[in-house]
Parts: structure tokens; sequence; C-alpha cells
């Protein structure tokens, strides 16, 4: 590793975290008042172009969306977290220009000024905390909702990633996610049946639990002793002396983006997504601990060693067994193509209830029968298949019915994610996995 580190983000906005409840309510009150204001004057445009004014259409602008994404981008934690949420879970249902706008909630948050760093370490660690350090650089490496990253270097030269929580962001999590909510409404960006609220109360116990650096620490351990055997995964080491409740240190991990093995061979990208994979199914079926976050910046691809960092354990969640059973039932049955026993393993999850109308039920249950196609093979390529293009058309039904459809249980909705994560990343991967052998592995299948 150079001695020297990288500049990474040397193009990434810099501005103050509001760390008090009165500030950031201010914040998105004045956001509020900015989206109104855009409104106002686009109906009027449309009144003098003699045309009917739309409350949605002057609301839902490329404007408005712009400001919002500007501001949740500022607040960071868990205002930024239901855009991000919100932009995964309903990017289907945005109007077209609002997914660029969106998608950068999805590549990280702006970075806190060098003044409110030193605020932060200094209550963390004491006036003399530079004492620790060969060196510390300012920049941050990452920044997500919830804290930045820095690269730094102990006198005994051992490199470190040094995680440092915004201020004011955990004690407002609940306050900013009801208030980011009422504001998603008056925009009426989603449409009429839409489980926002199924998003926002997710959003409040994932980032109750992310902000919780004590525990995630204590997560990354677990981690590190379940994948004792698994020779293609690295986890970083925990510095506990330095660690706390909003400061956690773990040793560095140099890596390339995962997506970089977009450009390695045909097997290179296979044998990564299945390490992945049988990963993912270890996690349910074996450790009963998922790192959820289906995120692709959590993984780092090392090509000297061909091996694979995992990073960021904030989102772990800890499986019941009867979920892990359930799961179980509806790999196995996918497997066989049983449709009976898929539907007994996702009335269990609650995917499906007795109140749900006839085609509702009947959608998701070809949905999973569409599915289980790769299932089926040992050679199974998700791209050239078209497997989410046909799953999308199968099931653009259940759009019509939200309110027909509960919102999951946290733990279902959490797994449901993470695979969706990885299914999306073997899409754009375009490579063949034997999810086949994977499965039946994992289960101890004939």
């Amino acid at each position: 590793m150079s001695d020297k580190p990288n500049k990474l983000m040397p193009d990434k906005n810099v501005s103050k975290v509001p760390s008090s409840r009165l500030a950031r309510m201010g914040k998105l009150g004045s956001l509020a008042g900015s989206i109104a204001a855009h409104a106002l004057s686009n109906t009027a445009g449309q009144l003098l172009k003699a045309k009917r004014p739309s409350l949605q259409s002057t609301l839902l602008t490329t404007s408005n969306a712009s400001s919002l994404a500007k501001s949740l981008s500022e607040m960071r934690g868990a205002a930024m977290k239901v855009g991000q949420m919100l932009s995964m879970d309903a990017g289907e249902f945005l109007p077209a220009e609002w997914e660029p706008i969106l998608a950068t909630l999805r590549q990280g948050a702006d970075a806190m000024p060098k003044t409110q760093l030193l605020e932060t370490l200094q209550k963390n660690w004491g006036a003399n905390w530079a004492n620790h350090f060969k060196y510390f650089s300012f920049e941050p490496v990452a920044s997500a909702s919830i804290g930045q990253v820095h690269k730094a270097q102990l006198k005994n030269g051992d490199w470190l990633a040094v995680k440092v929580q915004y201020p004011g962001v955990a004690a407002s999590i609940d306050s900013d996610v009801s208030n980011i909510g009422r504001l998603i409404k008056m925009t009426g960006m989603l449409p009429k049946g839409f489980d926002i609220q199924g998003i926002l109360d997710q959003a409040k116990l994932q980032l109750q639990s992310e902000a919780n650096y004590l525990q995630e620490a204590q997560y990354l351990r677990q981690f590190k002793q379940h994948l004792q055997g698994f020779e293609h995964f690295v986890v970083p080491d925990v510095y506990n002396e330095l660690s706390n409740q909003e400061i956690l240190c773990m040793s560095f991990i140099d890596g390339a983006p995962i997506e970089s093995v977009i450009q390695q061979s045909e097997h290179e990208k296979s044998t990564i997504m299945s390490q992945l994979f049988a990963l993912l199914l270890s996690e349910l079926f074996v450790f009963s601990l998922v790192q959820s976050d289906p995120n692709f910046a959590n993984y780092l691809y090392l090509p000297d060693t061909k091996q694979i960092a995992l990073l960021d354990f904030g989102a772990c969640r800890q499986i019941p067994v009867a979920i892990q059973t359930h799961y179980q039932l509806v790999a196995t049955s996918m497997l066989n193509q049983n449709r009976e026993g898929i539907e007994t393993g996702m009335r269990g999850l609650k995917l499906i209830h007795h109140s749900m109308p006839e085609d509702v039920r009947e959608a998701i249950l070809n949905g999973c029968l569409i599915a289980s196609e790769c299932l089926q093979t040992k050679n199974y390529n998700i791209k050239q298949s078209a497997l989410i293009q046909r799953l999308y058309d199968a099931t653009k039904i259940l759009m019509q019915h939200r309110k027909a459809i509960e919102p999951p249980d946290f733990d279902v909705a959490l797994v449901n994610r993470k695979v969706s994560g990885m299914v999306l990343l073997a899409n754009k991967m375009q490579c063949s996995i034997d999810l086949q052998g994977l499965v039946k592995n994992t289960l101890d299948l004939e």
C-alpha cells in the first residue's frame, strides 16, 4: 500500500451538517417553501399559456427534484436514507426526469467541512487526539447518509479507515423521517396507493441500527468469525481503542469498486458473482445474520489476490428461525417449481395473504415461477435471459393494487432488498452462474 493516500473524492461537495433538531426542521421547512414557490411559478406559466394548471404537474418538476436531492444530501442522516430507499424501492413509479436526480442520493452525501469534523473528533477523542496518528486525511474517501470515512495512519504504521458519524443525525432519526415523509407526500411525486409509510417505518428501524457504531463493530467481529473458512473474502479488523458510539476505526483495505470486475473475463466475473451468491445464501441459511444493504459500494475487489473485501456492517440483521425456515421452503419449492410449496412459503413470509385479490396472488406466484427459471440449469445468465424485464412485465399488475399488498415484516423486507441487489449486480455483470448448484450445496440437497 502506498505511503501517500490517494485523493478519492476530489469533486465532493462540502456543506455543514445541520446538527440540531431546530436546524434540521428549518432546512426541511425552507425546502418545502422552495418547492411551493416553484409550483406557484409553474402554475402562473401554465395560466399564461392558457393551460389549466395541475397541482401534480407543477410540483413534479426537475427544479423541485433538484432542490429535494440537494437538501437531502446536505442534511444526511435519516432524511437522505429515505431518499435512497425511495429511489431503490419506488424508482419505477417516478417521472423519468426525477431518476437522474435521485440517483445522486445513492452515490453519497456531501462531506462535512473540516471545522465540523475537528469538533466531532475533539468531542470523541479529546483535544490531543492527533497524538495517536502519524497521518490523518481531512478529506473523506467516502461519505454516506450516516457518516464519512477518513484514511489515517497510526504511529505504529497501521493504516486505518476512520468512520465518523455526522453530528446530530442519530438524535434526529424519528423527526427527520416523519418530516421528510410529509414533504414527499406534499410533492405528489408518488401515485395514489403507494405505501410510502412502509418505507418510512423501515427507514427509522434501519437508521437506528446503523447509527450504533458499537453494534456495527460487534457485527463486524461476528462476520469475521463466520467467514474463517471463506478464503475469497476479506473483512477489516476493528481498532477498539479508538472506536465508540460515534467513531468506528477499522483496518484500511485498498481495492477497486466491485463494478470494475465488468472489464474482467467471463470466467472471473462468474467466479466472483458465484462467491457473492454463496455468501448471501450462507448469511441467510447458515449464519442467520444478513448484511442487508445492497449498495455495491459495500464491496471492493482486490485484483492481486482475487478476493472481495466486505465493508459497512451497520445494516446487519439477525434472521429469526421462522423466517429462515419459510425462505428455505420457498427456495426448495422454486428448485422443484412446486407452485403449492412456493405459495405456502410466501404466506409464511406474509408476502401473500388471504385478503389479497386473486389476480394479485396469481401475479406474485407467476413471478416466483419465472424467477425459478434461474434454478433449473447449471449455467444461467440473468442478463441474456432478460429475467428482470420479464419479472417486471409479469408483475405490473401489482402497481395497480398497492393497497392490497401489505408491507412485509422488516426482516423480510431487508432480505428481499439484499437478494434484489445481488440479482441487479449479476445482471450488470452479464455472466453465467450456477445458482442451482449454489442453492443445493447450501441447503445440502441432492
